[in-house]
């Protein structure tokens, strides 16, 4: 039987530290979008690696007005530090809702699903309306 040296196990260790850590980072991301101001809009945000180097994110909300169309982006930062929207904002479609007051939108960014870093969703109030926020989620990496 063969024996591996320190210096194999140490190589091995390393490698497999490295495919463990890229596994961490390279999953998702998610949170739990709430309603600012006493509005009642809650759901989910999720961002996950995409085809081609991309990254697909999904909100879904519920609890909102019936058929209204909401902007939404996600951004760098917090709910409570902002930043800038994360791809630009074109990619990202308006959300509209049903005659319960759900929605749920998609967007595919060109760019890969990010390592690391502090990212949230904010939901506005209205096209006419991006100054004022109705909902917001922190992401966090998924592990």
């Amino acid at each position: 039987m063969k024996r591996f040296s320190a210096a194999t196990a140490t190589v091995l260790v390393a490698v497999w530290s490295s495919v463990a850590y890229g596994l961490v980072l390279h999953g998702s991301w998610s949170g739990m979008v709430m309603g600012k101001d006493d509005s009642k809009i809650h759901g989910t945000a999720t961002m996950k690696e995409g085809k081609d180097n991309t990254t697909e994110v999904m909100v879904t909300l519920t609890g909102d007005t019936p058929s209204t169309t909401r902007p939404w982006h996600i951004h760098v930062g917090s709910c409570t530090k902002s930043g800038a929207p994360l791809g630009g904002g074109k990619p990202y479609t308006p959300m509209v809702g049903d005659a319960k007051g759900a929605a749920e939108s998609k967007a595919t960014l060109a760019l890969p699903l990010p390592d690391s870093g502090s990212y949230y969703v904010n939901v506005h109030e209205s096209s006419t309306n991006m100054g004022k926020i109705v909902a917001c989620g922190d992401l966090k990496a998924d592990k």
